[in-house]
């Protein structure tokens, strides 16, 4: 017997899947494993500076961060009081800012921006502003 005849009555096409799959599965589980070797060199190179580092670091807690708040409008206002005193009015919030920046004063823009919200600071329409002195007290 020759031919597709003999390939058929003795199970030929079942071996030439199941060893089609063999070698598709197998370059697969290959080309997988080449491809993570990296990792596994990177490991086996710094398993000496992992295990130093591990024991350099301490285990006592980092102290708790103080929470910082932002003053009251009116502690916000004898800050900036001095520093609109130095502008002429009608002002620009930059100037403001920029003085405040110059100052070193812990967050202008939420200062500026409470200091509006409070009315302290009172838009005039044109891009300027004044100082309230009756809402600054």
């Amino acid at each position: 017997m020759f031919g597709i005849d003999y390939i058929t009555n003795n199970n030929g096409w079942a071996m030439a899947v199941v060893g089609a799959t063999t070698v598709f599965v197998g370059l697969a589980v290959l080309s997988f494993v080449i491809s993570q070797v990296h990792k596994l060199l990177d490991a086996w190179e710094n398993r000496t500076k992992d295990n130093a580092v591990a024991a350099e670091r301490p285990t006592e807690k980092a102290p708790a961060r103080q929470e910082q708040r932002l003053p009251t409008v009116s502690e916000l206002c004898s800050i900036y009081r001095p520093l609109v005193e130095q502008l002429q009015e009608p002002f620009l919030l930059t100037q403001l800012f920029e003085k405040s920046k110059e100052m070193d004063l812990p967050h202008p823009h939420l200062s500026i921006k409470s200091l509006q919200e409070a009315d302290v600071l009172v838009a005039r329409g044109d891009g300027t502003f004044n100082w309230n002195q009756q809402k600054a007290l």
